[in-house]
């Protein structure tokens, strides 16, 4: 291990980009401290008070903490996009490997240890269903207004944001399995039980990385690109770590499941994704995609044994046959893969004592509106329209919006998925379109919502094109959400604001060639790191170049 972080080390400084890589810890660190007066601050017992840097959260001292906060953030998003105009130089690609650029997201992710709760309250919801289902109360029947009994207030009802006092929780049993762990482990401290689920977070952005690399591996791909997708990207360090959403711990089990799967492990895939869905159950839409994959694979391996087999099967005879063993192939995937996943999901809300209340509860998070979604977009500018001339209110709208888009969204998921089943890369290819669709045509959607297809799309082999509009999409979601966790999608000077970075970004690395210190020409072939021929030493970087600008 040691000798892998001096190689990726020595690497990093022989390609001139150690700057890249303090600058943007220089940026996580601005934002780790100015959390805890720009962030969302705690309601009572804040650990400020009796160090009398309390001041920090008020006035002079919270102006103070949000100009390092933006500064911070501005630092890790310019950096990130330098490696990635790095990364977009051909030449230079094949010089760094995946160690190197996993220190990178290491090194930046290490300071959000210290890290207040940042862009979001929801840690303490999390941890508010985690002390409901302690005391013996279902999370999806009560909100942690339960908490407030007359006579004593929990400190965590406080802390909880005042829109979700009294929603139940739309998560899953693993979910509510884990929280009420935290809560026994901490004894219900709420600084210990937001610093273990920091931890859990940080642990499952690791496995993120791990998974995202891998199935760029299986796929022929650069892990490179997997990466700096998945782990050194602003957005899911800013959202998932420093936000500590429940997204991290689903969208890592998810990929994880993924690159299993990719690896011929296919019962383990199944297992490890149906865990994700039980955090969250976005998860389970990676299942039916993994039935391609699976199929593929059969196929695949069915195709070897024929090309082995003694005597010829005429083509006519064959096609028939191969045909067969295909609808085979997936109806016994499917169910053997539906009677897995039900068992498992079953035996975790066994054990966690839960049940299946969070599909009524997922109806609660409608009461989130911004235009992020489509149906709310397009119930706005219906409202906008029709209030001269007596049309329907924005309520109404809204709901037939949702309603019809619902149905919408369920038809094009359906349609995307029996389209790409072809290959691997395409079933993959799929899951992204069909994550897209739900994040436009859900009730809701947030920008770390995205961390859905960002935990996989890198190792799909993008276009430049693509690489940009994901990338400018990407900072644009770091800059939306102030740091105390409110949208700024109606704040329009602040969403025109965020609108300029996104399109800089995007601007940027459509500049073409990036001029650097050190290039392949110039650094001798028995100097290159280990795997330099394709960000790995399996991976053959012939096999999958970038298109050339402009593609």
């Amino acid at each position: 291990m040691a000798n892998t972080v001096r190689t990726a080390y020595s690497e990093l400084r022989r390609l001139s980009l150690l700057p890249l890589l303090w600058w943007g810890m220089a940026g996580a660190l601005f934002i780790s401290f100015a959390s805890w007066g720009a962030g969302a601050k705690y309601a009572v017992n804040s650990w400020l008070v009796p160090l009398h840097l309390d001041w920090l959260r008020y006035g002079h001292g919270q102006l103070l903490c949000q100009v390092f906060f933006w500064l911070g953030i501005l630092l890790l998003v310019i950096n990130w996009v330098r490696l990635g105009a790095f990364l977009l130089d051909n030449d230079q690609r094949a010089l760094l490997s995946a160690p190197a650029i996993g220190l990178i997201a290491v090194v930046w992710m290490v300071p959000f240890l210290i890290t207040g709760p940042i862009l979001s309250r929801d840690v303490f919801s999390y941890l508010a269903q985690g002390a409901i289902q302690h005391a013996g109360s279902s999370a999806y029947q009560v909100g942690p207004n339960i908490l407030n009994e007359p006579g004593h207030v929990d400190p965590l009802y406080l802390e909880v944001s005042a829109d979700w006092r009294n929603t139940t929780t739309p998560y899953g049993p693993l979910h509510l399995g884990l929280m009420e762990l935290i809560i026994i482990i901490t004894h219900n401290n709420i600084h210990a039980g937001v610093f273990l689920v920091k931890l859990l977070c940080m642990l499952s952005m690791v496995g993120i990385m791990w998974g995202a690399q891998t199935i760029a591996r299986s796929l022929g791909t650069s892990p490179v690109w997997a990466i700096w997708f998945a782990g050194v990207n602003p957005l899911m360090l800013l959202h998932l770590v420093g936000g500590m959403h429940n997204e991290a711990f689903m969208v890592a089990l998810m990929v994880v499941g993924l690159a299993l799967s990719l690896r011929r492990q296919h019962l383990l895939g199944i297992t490890v994704i149906t865990l994700g869905a039980a955090i969250k159950a976005t998860a389970f839409v990676a299942l039916p995609f993994l039935i391609w994959i699976w199929v593929a694979h059969l196929r695949a391996a069915g195709k070897t044994q024929q090309t082995t087999a003694p005597g010829n099967i005429p083509d006519a005879a064959a096609a028939v046959e191969s045909r067969g063993k295909l609808v085979g192939y997936f109806f016994a995937t499917a169910a053997g893969g539906a009677v897995l996943s039900v068992a498992i999901f079953a035996a975790v809300s066994f054990t966690t004592g839960t049940g299946l209340g969070f599909l009524a509860a997922l109806q609660g998070s409608g009461k989130v509106i911004n235009w992020l979604a489509f149906p709310t977009a397009l119930a706005h500018f219906t409202a906008m329209v029709s209030s001269h001339s007596g049309g329907p209110s924005f309520t109404v709208t809204l709901g037939a919006a949702r309603s019809i888009f619902s149905i919408v969204m369920g038809l094009l998921v359906i349609l995307v998925w029996a389209h790409y089943r072809k290959t691997p890369l395409q079933a993959l290819r799929g899951l992204a379109i069909g994550f897209l669709v739900l994040c436009f045509f859900n009730s809701l959607a947030f920008p770390w919502y995205y961390s859905w297809i960002l935990g996989f799309v890198g190792a799909l082999a993008l276009s430049r094109r693509a690489i940009r509009i994901i990338a400018a999409f990407c900072a644009w979601g770091c800059v939306i959400v102030l740091p105390y966790g409110i949208i700024g999608l109606y704040n329009y000077f602040w969403a025109s604001a965020a609108l300029v970075v996104g399109v800089t970004v995007y601007w940027f690395l459509g500049r073409g060639e990036h001029t650097w210190p050190l290039t392949a020409a110039t650094l001798p072939i028995s100097e290159r790191p280990a795997g330099a021929t394709a960000c790995g030493a399996e991976d053959a970087p012939s096999t999958t170049p970038l298109p050339a600008p402009g593609a």
